[in-house]
């Protein structure tokens, strides 16, 4: 079973670039916000609009994961958007989660390295004589 989202917080603009372009019904829309933006549970949402929570959670933590990737794509990347069966997609969608892991990562080696040797090119760059 998949874990619950939990704890992710959005401000409004975040919220609103995050959900362009997506289809999602205005009423999913409306309970996503609420989670997303007001912080409310997806357990008191779900019973307030007679949904299960793992409605709302599916549909919060794809917006809350296409904030993420839209956060820090790299310029060349392209958003795509696709309409294919369940079976390809959920393919799909793992393969691209693959791809911004391993991005992710090389970004976090990147920068782990250059404040590595930062301090180490601070005092020895120059040559003292």
């Amino acid at each position: 079973m998949k874990q619950r989202f939990s704890g992710r917080r959005l401000s409004a603009a975040q919220f609103a670039v995050a959900v362009r372009g997506l289809r999602i019904s205005p009423r999913h829309l409306e309970l996503s916000r609420a989670a997303l933006v007001d912080g409310v549970s997806t357990s008191i949402l779900a019973a307030q609009a007679h949904l299960t929570r793992g409605a709302i959670d599916r549909n919060v933590r794809r917006i809350y994961e296409t904030h993420l990737a839209r956060l820090d794509a790299p310029i060349e990347w392209r958003e795509v958007r696709l309409t294919v069966p369940r079976s390809m997609a959920e393919r799909f969608e793992a393969q691209a989660a693959a791809v911004i892991a391993e991005h992710e990562f090389a970004r976090r080696i990147e920068v782990a390295l250059s404040l590595q040797s930062s301090p180490g090119q601070a005092v020895g760059g120059k040559n003292r004589v």
